[in-house]
């Protein structure tokens, strides 16, 4: 019986699939980077046999242009480790800085407001109604409760 890794790898090996394959092998040469690349990578693609990374800061952009050569290396090194880099044709490795801003959303913020009671539930009740006068009197207690309590 196979499971579901042993499918998926089956899969993923028929070559109309050949595009999940270089994204796998797109995300471990990330993963080889240096940390700070690591963060500043939004997404990698290919065109004409060129890698293009997609980086979120032009400072980024140079520090990859400067360490373009280990990048290469890593590509080239890659090929002969994982059997999904072997058919990756990539002649040109280029790197730009995207003009679309990707903020995260503000983290949500839960607050937990606490007050102390500052009524004391000193009032006269008026009701002639003895359901009203009922409730009022709870009212009243819960009033008090709080009051010492809190």
């Amino acid at each position: 019986m196979k499971n579901s890794k042993k499918i998926i790898a089956h899969i993923v090996k028929k070559p109309y699939f050949h595009k999940i394959g270089e994204k796998k092998c797109f995300a471990k040469l990330i993963t080889l980077l240096p940390p700070q690349l690591q963060k500043a990578v939004m997404f990698t693609y290919v065109k004409n046999r060129t890698l293009f990374f997609v980086l979120n800061h032009p400072g980024m952009k140079m520090e990859f242009n400067y360490k373009i050569t280990l990048i290469k290396s890593l590509l080239k090194k890659i090929k002969d480790i994982d059997e999904n880099c072997k058919d990756v044709q990539i002649t040109e490795v280029k790197a730009f800085v995207s003009n679309k801003i990707t903020h995260a959303p503000p983290p949500e913020v839960i607050t937990n407001f606490t007050y102390k009671e500052r009524a004391t539930g000193r009032f006269y009740n008026f009701a002639t109604d003895a359901r009203l006068k009922a409730l009022f009197q709870q009212i009243k207690e819960d009033i008090r409760n709080n009051a010492t309590s809190g």
